[in-house]
């Protein structure tokens, strides 16, 4: 498959009053055309930061990414762009669809004139080939009555259509990569389904690359390809959807599946103890280390990206021999 995004060693980093706050430290991935890969954690754990970065909308200052990371879109490293070059691609080529449509949405524009201001950004069309684009992405995206509802603004509309809105205002210029920021947090259950629904069959219908981001198990179960498990800044896992499922090799994987309520099973419910550390004071060796139950002597030591089988990889001691060693 054809590689559409390419993500090198990524680190970004903030100046606080606190120090020094390292986020994203050296996260790398492959994004294929029409392949969807999930990036799950917990919150802190560096997913949001890693979609801002792609799109470079981190401040600087006091945001900073490293000059020897490399975000590669169709072979174009991003970082090295001014600002003019990647405005043709953020939004056009690569789109974003926001956790808080409510915060993402300007409160005195009508939902139609922001989409219609998206397509007018990147395409030279007329104002009313733009609104009649406006009206046909909302009827795409689900929203009933759409030539109506074009004229309403966002606090006119449920979180549900908040949504589907940023949905149809990402998908305004059909991007070869969309990026989807925990697009169903505020939203109830059935909701929640219909959102993924309309996501799972709008990219196939563009043949678009997703990345989707959420600290939800079950939710990624519903649409991801591949999984990329990030904790403390870092990817600690990566693999097939099945195989993580099924044979997941780190443990902070292992937690965040035990802690996922099963119908077969009610009563074994497990939680991870503990919470993320701060990013000011990330511990020494695996970052998971003061939280698991299965650490050694070696996890004060920075653990090696071991090859469990083809295509599927982990950051642990306890992968590929060490804890015979240890033993």
């Amino acid at each position: 498959m054809t590689v559409v995004l390419r993500v090198r060693d990524l680190t970004t980093s903030f100046t606080t009053d606190a120090g020094i706050v390292r986020a994203v430290d050296g996260v790398s991935f492959d994004l294929a055309a029409g392949e969807t890969l999930g990036i799950v954690g917990e919150s802190g754990s560096g997913k949001t930061v890693t979609a801002l970065s792609i799109l470079r909308l981190i401040a600087e200052p006091p945001g900073r990414i490293d000059p020897r990371s490399k975000i590669e879109y169709d072979g174009v490293d991003l970082l090295r762009l001014s600002q003019r070059e990647l405005r043709r691609i953020r939004g056009a080529k690569i789109a974003m669809v926001f956790q808080e449509p409510m915060s993402s949405l300007n409160p005195v524009l009508t939902v139609g004139s922001q989409i219609a201001e998206a397509i007018r950004a990147h395409e030279p069309v007329s104002r009313r080939a733009a609104t009649d684009r406006a009206v046909e992405l909302l009827g795409m995206v689900g929203i009933p009555e759409p030539e109506r509802r074009i004229r309403d603004y966002p606090h006119q509309l449920s979180g549900g259509m908040q949504q589907r809105v940023m949905i149809g205002m990402a998908l305004s210029c059909q991007p070869d990569v969309l990026i989807a920021d925990e697009p169903t947090t505020a939203l109830d259950v059935t909701i929640q389904a219909q959102i993924l629904e309309l996501l799972v069959e709008l990219q196939q219908r563009f043949g678009m690359a997703m990345l989707f981001i959420t600290h939800d198990m079950g939710v990624l179960a519903s649409v991801a390809d591949r999984v990329a498990v990030m904790y403390g800044g870092q990817i600690v896992e990566e693999g097939g959807i099945r195989r993580i499922f099924e044979q997941p090799a780190h443990p902070y994987t292992q937690g965040l599946l035990a802690a996922v309520p099963r119908i077969d099973r009610p009563k074994d419910l497990r939680g991870i103890p503990g919470t993320v550390p701060t990013a000011t004071a990330w511990p020494d060796g695996c970052r998971f280390h003061p939280r698991c139950d299965r650490r050694m002597e070696h996890c004060l030591e920075p653990p090696p990206e071991v090859e469990v089988q083809p295509g599927h990889t982990a950051r642990c001691w306890l992968v590929g021999g060490s804890e015979r060693d240890e033993a």
